[in-house]
């Protein structure tokens, strides 16, 4: 008796699992607002289901949080007589084939956000000729193919936030003579290549900034004058670095001696082993020279001050 009933529990389980199985994976169509085609919107399902469920007069599609590993060529290629916006958001894309966008020539909006794409290519975007606006943000890129802006001249937003790019050149970005908008924050990037990259932007009047976050906008300043003050240190990560280090390292001298902290009381031997110390630090033994730019003595202040804090 007791066996029979847990036979009938485990198929009660098996049943209720397979019912809420299928009624988390699933898409739903409705027209969209602008009475243009129809628009399909898809959770936890696969590829083949997104590929066989709308009707051929869709122009938008949404896919939320499916397990989409690899996107093969013209992998929407039924879609594409009036496919205009794709969105595939958290759906674990890792690889995407040469051609998975083919024939799409109407898409004007991509959007491939919290996926794990490590590359970008540009064959994806041979067929896009009317795309203006790319979602790459929240992936794993770190490099970007040169020639894929070439095939996105018409693009007038693009977002890479939160990657792993350590550079984007502005000779890259030329093509796109129509940009308006470049979200690139969360992105590694060299102060070098930062410096170039925001003066170019603000330059061209391109929107870069977002509004309700601005911690990294007060370093493009900084960046800036660095630059203007010498080609050398233009050029040289190492010297763009120290210079931030000595422009926030003076910063900070001017903020301790305003009216509010001024004079400031510090012991007399306090003041010589401060001596004793910065001229230790200036001398690098280990190479058998001697440092000459205040930026890499600070730097190194800096660095002897936060290892003595944690040594306590």
């Amino acid at each position: 008796m007791r066996f029979e009933m847990c036979r009938v529990s485990l198929f009660v389980l098996v049943c209720v699992s397979v019912f809420v199985d299928n009624a988390i994976a699933a898409c739903t169509t409705s027209r969209n607002e602008n009475g243009f085609g129809e628009r399909l919107k898809c959770s936890n399902v696969t590829l083949n289901t997104v590929q066989v469920f709308g009707g051929l007069d869709v122009s938008d599609i949404m896919i939320f949080q499916s397990r989409i590993e690899n996107i093969p060529d013209r992998s929407f290629l039924r879609y594409s007589k009036d496919l205009i916006s794709l969105s595939m958001h958290d759906c674990g894309i890792k690889e995407i084939s040469g051609y998975a966008f083919g024939s799409l020539k109407k898409l004007k909006k991509l959007s491939l956000p919290y996926n794990y794409i490590a590359s970008v290519r540009d064959q994806w975007f041979v067929d896009l000729t009317s795309l203006e606006q790319l979602d790459l943000s929240y992936n794993l890129i770190t490099s970007i193919e040169p020639t894929v802006f070439e095939k996105l001249r018409g693009l007038k937003w693009l977002d890479v936030r939160e990657n792993r790019l350590t550079c984007l050149e502005p000779v890259q970005l030329v093509p796109m003579a129509g940009l308006e908008k470049l979200r690139f924050s969360g992105n590694p990037l060299t102060f070098r290549c930062r410096g170039t990259l925001t003066l170019w932007l603000r330059d061209l009047g391109i929107n870069y900034k977002i509004e309700q976050r601005g911690e990294e906008n007060w370093l493009d300043d900084i960046l800036w004058l660095c630059a203007a003050d010498d080609v050398k240190i233009a050029e040289s990560e190492v010297f763009m670095k120290e210079c931030v280090v000595l422009n926030l390292f003076n910063q900070l001298r001017t903020g301790l001696t305003t009216a509010e902290s001024f004079p400031l009381s510090i012991p007399q031997e306090c003041t010589y082993a401060r001596n004793k110390l910065t001229q230790c630090i200036a001398a690098d033994r280990r190479h058998g020279r001697e440092v000459v730019t205040n930026g890499h003595v600070v730097r190194k202040l800096l660095r002897q001050l936060r290892e003595s804090k944690s040594a306590v």
